[in-house]
């Protein structure tokens, strides 16, 4: 089907609906083919077209943008349903960002010592695709970025938008630490290596379709734009030597706190150990007089058990010498 004759018959705005969502059924249950191969797709609308060989991403740009333009509504609606349909059923088979999958990693660029990055370490996304819907722009998720980008640990990923929606940009937070510095540098680097960083950004601009990404620096954190109004809330500036500097102050205070907190604990032990020493002084001293009180009242008790034995021996010999020194009474001396 080409243009004229879709355009000579068109439909009604009550006829788009019905008709996007026929033509997507009919992608769906495979009667109109997109995909014709491994990487290859075709636009089976614009069959009367040059250009008959897309890439995935070029293909949904070219379908987003007639489904957006002022064309037909067969056209449109046709075109809409391509978009969609390739954005549900056949985004699986390509990642956002391309060739992440069983790739040797490129080195990491070695940033100059006065570089300003933002801080926390941040990543930068720009021209995702996006297409209006119901009243505004709407693009990929941050989830599904956030997933395309797991192979660099991305800690969050948060899409920008603004009045019109979907801006098309997106942040990707790689943390604080010196791990999600390296993460983010890999980021920077795999990007670099495909062409796809911020001075490819710059010379193809809005003539490519392809997704491109960068650490954010300071000229993106000065930025009038959605970017630079996320950065400058969410971050701020330093340098690598300004980060280092500043974590090896943190060390020293740490170290220092730390020896301060040894040396207090250590003298808290000395005077346990001396409060303890005159505790065990004391205890001893109570134990010797305990025991000498317990022996000396031993030896009174012994003593007045042998002064009563002998008082008694004594009285006892006493009544015997005195019934010996008796005299005879007359009653004896007659019987004599």
């Amino acid at each position: 089907m080409d243009y004229s004759s879709e355009e000579s018959s068109d439909l009604s705005d009550s006829e788009v609906d019905e008709y996007e969502a026929r033509s997507y059924l009919n992608m769906k249950t495979g009667n109109t083919k997109v995909k014709r191969s491994s990487g290859i797709y075709r636009c089976p609308f614009c069959v009367g077209k040059k250009k008959l060989v897309y890439s995935y991403k070029d293909l949904l740009q070219h379908a987003i943008g007639v489904g957006s333009s002022n064309r037909s509504g067969k056209v449109k609606a046709n075109h809409r349903a391509m978009a969609k349909y390739m954005k549900t059923d056949l985004s699986e088979a390509v990642p956002l960002i391309p060739h992440l999958v069983n790739e040797e990693k490129p080195p990491l660029p070695i940033p100059k010592q006065d570089n300003q990055f933002v801080w926390p370490w941040n990543g930068i996304i720009v021209n995702i695709p996006t297409e209006w819907k119901d009243g505004q722009l709407v693009g990929d998720s941050a989830s599904r970025l956030k997933e395309s980008l797991s192979r660099f640990n991305p800690v969050r990923v948060v899409t920008l938008w603004d009045a019109k929606g979907h801006t098309g940009t997106a942040i990707v937070d790689f943390g604080r630490d010196w791990a999600g510095f390296k993460d983010a540098m890999a980021f920077e680097g795999h990007l670099e290596s495909q062409n796809l960083g911020k001075k490819d950004w710059c010379e193809a601009g809005t003539k490519s379709s392809n997704i491109y990404g960068w650490v954010a620096r300071a000229d993106d954190y000065v930025a009038i734009d959605p970017i630079g109004k996320h950065l400058h809330k969410k971050g701020e500036l330093k340098t690598v030597v300004d980060l280092a500097e500043e974590e090896s102050r943190k060390m020293e205070k740490l170290v220092a706190y730390m020896k301060d907190q040894l040396e207090a604990k250590s003298r808290q032990l000395k005077e346990l150990e001396l409060k303890y020493q005159e505790v065990d002084t004391c205890c001893q001293k109570m134990v010797d007089k305990l025991y000498l009180t317990h022996q000396a009242y031993n030896e009174e008790i012994q003593l007045n058990q042998w002064l009563a034995q002998e008082n008694s021996i004594q009285s006892s010999d006493s009544n015997v010498n005195k019934k010996v020194a008796l005299p005879a009474s007359p009653a004896q001396y007659q019987a004599e």
